[in-house]
């Protein structure tokens, strides 16, 4: 009984004794090298001028430099795989937009699952998107005529 009363006890000054010596965790600074900005549209366009923008500004505040890479093709799915199989360490960024949307229910066969293997960052801008539909014959077929 009298060993398992000094060995609580022993426990018990080791666990007060624990915080006043244990290390602070260091946090790294974020980003240690280049960050890939990648943009799936080619240059000149209005993704590219964003993204240029967004990676002149962050290089600005972070002291890193933010890269942009145009990969065009495919409606972005090109650049979007080009992200997907790069290490999972923060260092590559993709300027999203609703051409991922509209790729993730459009094409089935897709080597990436873009919900799955891309993780938001920051929304950068807000884009209102209509969807209108002409029916011959209806009533209000043309909404210039609302």
């Amino acid at each position: 009984m009298k060993l398992l009363r000094r060995a609580f006890l022993q426990l018990a000054g080791i666990a007060a004794v624990l915080p006043a010596v244990s290390r602070t965790a260091g946090a790294q600074a974020y980003p240690r090298r280049p960050v890939r900005f990648v943009v799936g549209f080619p240059a000149g366009g209005p993704n590219d001028i964003l993204g240029r923008l967004v990676a002149r500004w962050l290089s600005e505040r972070l002291g890193q430099p933010f890269v942009v890479e145009n990969r065009p093709g495919a409606s972005d799915n090109i650049a979007t795989e080009a992200v997907v199989r790069a290490p999972a360490d923060g260092h590559t960024l993709l300027l999203v937009g609703p051409a991922n949307a509209i790729n993730a229910s459009l094409y089935n066969d897709l080597d990436f699952n873009f919900l799955r293997d891309i993780a938001p960052v920051a929304g950068i801008t807000r884009e209102p998107l209509v969807l209108w539909s002409y029916f011959p014959g209806t009533e209000h077929a043309d909404p210039s005529t609302r």
